[in-house]
């Protein structure tokens, strides 16, 4: 399915009877998100609110969310067939991001038909949620596209980070400096000068996966690898930034280095399923300026998962994280990777191997904490041989028991590495991401592998274990499925 924008996402989805307009009026003070978290958790059809309470004459009066909330759907968007099954879909994942296609400038574009700066700007003009009870505010950022640029190398980046409304023109945001635009602010900063921003609210589902996902190349590439067409951009009216033709809403503006300028940001309902960060002074962007479509529509998600509960990004971010985790063991040269899988949380990975030496699950360890992915993932590390199946836990379950013994080395920690500054079980001290630019991890790789320090056995057959005793004679098997009617099955 190549869209080209999110009303053409929208039309689809609705075609396939997989939209849900909810025309009653529904409140932006917690109800909106209440419905959503219900909706999502059954993995129930994409919403859009057309009649939020306080908003139906505002510059902004709908809302679409939980379009990336079904399996189903994620292979409609990826153009494969809804059989196509988990391991499959990290291998189409794997394939579109080694292809990059650069995206395109052009003259303008519809995200231009509006254009609202300076005392104009009034952000309390969009239908923005206080999507659950407990969170600081109204949260702006929780789908959009952030674009920043490397005043180095002119690269840019896209990615999906937290914002909360503050003021009529001020977001307060999450900044940890180990992720893409954390890296561009400190050069900023270094130079004491302001860093440029635009944040893309709505537009095709490819930029919310790829900016979601910790991608090599500049996402808008990996965007329009994902889409097989390249990405229409046009400039920002008031810096260089480039952002899609055809978006919903673009917020321009800047965030400074001055801790004078923080606001209050937090606490917010974050991807582990715990409330995440404070509300302390934080990193604000100020917006000075909005463009926008005719009649535009807002575009924001949930986030956090926990048993029972869910938000439409947990069913493609397993698969996404896993193409890329694959993608950098291949890149670092690790050999004979077979398979990787993500859970719903990024905080345990599963490698499969077709072991070739010893050291072998270590050398997987090594890899992947030492790359990008590391900011967030990868805390514990399961790493199998290949007669495993990493999507079946009975199957891990049963190889942690009996390939796992810790005397013979099988576990290693790796303390006082950089980690996930939203992890409740870190101490609140080391979370703290204005002072230490992320938080704190002691990794474990599990190496769930047969031991090679087990020799060979004479009595296993030359084997470092005994034979299966579960298993049945071939002769037997062919036995018994020739008699099954006879047994009275």
């Amino acid at each position: 399915m190549a869209d080209h924008d999110l009303r053409d996402f929208i039309n689809d989805l609705e075609e396939r009877r997989d939209l849900q307009r909810i025309k009653a009026e529904v409140d932006w003070d917690e109800e909106l998100g209440a419905v959503t978290r219900e909706v999502s958790s059954q993995y129930g059809p994409a919403l859009l609110f057309e009649n939020i309470t306080g908003h139906k004459d505002t510059l902004c009066r709908r809302l679409f969310t939980n379009g990336t909330g079904t399996r189903q759907r994620m292979c409609w968007i990826l153009g494969v067939p809804d059989s196509t099954s988990d391991g499959e879909i990290v291998r189409v994942f794997k394939d579109r991001f080694s292809k990059p296609l650069k995206p395109v400038t052009v003259a303008s574009g519809s995200v231009k038909e509006n254009i609202v700066k300076g005392d104009d700007v009034d952000l309390f003009q969009l239908p923005v949620p206080k999507w659950n009870p407990l969170d600081g505010g109204r949260y702006i950022m929780t789908s959009g596209s952030v674009v920043t640029r490397d005043p180095d190398n002119g690269t840019l980046n896209v990615g999906t980070y937290r914002g909360m409304i503050g003021t009529k023109n001020t977001i307060g945001v999450l900044l940890a400096t180990t992720q893409g635009w954390g890296v561009h602010f400190t050069k900023h900063r270094s130079r004491n000068e302001p860093m440029p921003v635009a944040v893309v609210l709505g537009w095709d589902q490819s930029l919310f996966i790829a900016a979601s996902t910790p991608v090599i190349h500049p996402e808008y590439e990996m965007a329009g690898a994902l889409r097989r067409a390249p990405v229409e951009l046009v400039k920002c009216e008031t810096n260089d930034l480039m952002v899609p033709a055809s978006a919903e809403i673009v917020l321009e503006g800047f965030i400074s280095p001055d801790p004078k300028t923080f606001t209050l940001e937090g606490p917010f309902s974050e991807y582990p399923g715990y409330y995440g960060g404070s509300k302390s002074p934080k990193h604000t962007i100020k917006v000075t300026c909005i463009t926008h479509r005719n009649d535009p529509i807002f575009h924001g998600c949930l986030t956090g998962a926990s048993p029972g509960r869910t938000n439409e990004c947990s069913t493609w971010t397993p698969a996404t994280f896993s193409a890329m985790a694959w993608h950098t063991l291949e890149q670092a040269g690790v050999p004979n990777i077979t398979g990787v899988w993500r859970g719903k949380w990024p905080e345990m990975l599963r490698i499969q191997i077709q072991k070739t030496h010893r050291g072998h699950a270590q050398q997987v360890a090594a890899a992947l904490w030492g790359s990008h992915l590391g900011n967030y993932a990868g805390k514990h590390l399961i790493v199998v041989d290949d007669d495993i199946d990493i999507h079946d836990w009975e199957a891990l379950e049963w190889a942690m028991c009996y390939r796992v013994n810790a005397g013979l080395g099988d576990i290693t920690t790796f303390p006082g590495s950089s980690g996930s500054m939203l992890d409740p079980s870190v101490p609140l001290a080391d979370r703290n991401s204005v002072k230490y630019g992320h938080g704190l991890w002691t990794r474990v790789l599990i190496d769930a592998t047969i031991n090679w320090q087990l020799e060979p056995q004479e009595q296993y057959g030359g084997n470092r274990y005994p034979p299966l005793g579960t298993t049945i004679s071939a002769d037997m098997a062919a036995t018994v499925k020739r008699r099954w009617r006879e047994y009275g099955f």
